[in-house]
């Protein structure tokens, strides 16, 4: 009977221990006792593995989670939400390798691996210095300047390697000298008003750009051939003068 009261004791002052522990430890959450109601806490919030301990200041919320190695869908940190008549559709996706917008997560499995940040659709950054109406059509819109170190246009139709083909029409210099004193452009090549109007297509105008080099450098080569001819011909006209005339009855 005394062993049983001891036990008894024992495991009490165990669930004491742990209680207190617990309380020590836990910062609960503050808010109405209502579906409404709006809760929150002081300090800093973390939800799955306990964050690393550093010299950096703490986020104010930190959610982390190991990747998942079989289950794709392990892996969801944060997901935000519009629900329409039943309806769930995504707005905003984080999982353990990168962040989504729309419902790009759904295309994970194709993304590169070193892929940081997908859209679903279209994205739009910096309206507020675009002026006119927004277009349609594309999959990103900048009001703004970009930066990069690199920019790569693919899959571009037509690249200009057509001119250097034999059956190419090259255009004589008198065609293009007539098109230019009519409409103030060179062939091709689009008029300022309709550049001030749409913008330039950048793939199609290096392709465009290329193409009156590679014309060019036809001209130059035919150029190059006349003159080559011409000098015969004087180099044979100096060879003709410089040769004595005999003089009669001699």
């Amino acid at each position: 009977m005394i062993l049983a009261k001891c036990l008894g004791i024992f495991i009490f002052a165990l669930g004491m221990l742990d209680l207190v522990d617990t309380i020590a430890h836990a910062q609960q959450w503050i808010g109405a006792a209502n579906p409404r109601g709006t809760i929150w806490r002081p300090g800093n919030v973390a939800v799955g593995e306990e964050p690393q301990r550093g010299d950096d200041p703490r986020p104010m919320i930190d959610v982390t989670r190991p990747l998942a190695m079989s289950n794709d869908q392990d892996d969801r940190l944060f997901s935000a939400n519009m629900v329409y008549k039943g309806n769930t559709s995504p707005k905003f996706e984080v999982d353990t390798r990168r962040a989504y917008a729309g419902g790009a997560r759904s295309k994970a499995g194709i993304l590169p691996p070193d892929l940081d940040f997908a859209v679903h659709r279209s994205a739009a950054i910096g309206l507020v210095n675009i002026n006119e109406n927004i277009p349609s059509g594309y999959k990103l819109i900048v009001g703004g300047n970009i930066l990069a170190e690199e920019v790569r246009i693919k899959l571009i139709k037509d690249w200009a390697d057509y001119v250097f083909e034999p059956n190419y029409r090259l255009k004589s210099l008198r065609e293009v000298e007539a098109f230019i004193h009519d409409h103030h452009r060179l062939p091709d090549i689009p008029s300022a008003a309709d550049v001030t109007q749409r913008g330039i297509d950048l793939g199609q105008m290096q392709s465009t750009l290329l193409t009156k080099i590679e014309e060019l450098t036809l001209y130059v080569i035919e150029q190059k051939k006349d003159l080559e001819m011409l000098r015969g011909k004087v180099k044979h006209l100096e060879q003709v003068n410089a040769t004595p005339i005999p003089t009669a009855g001699r």
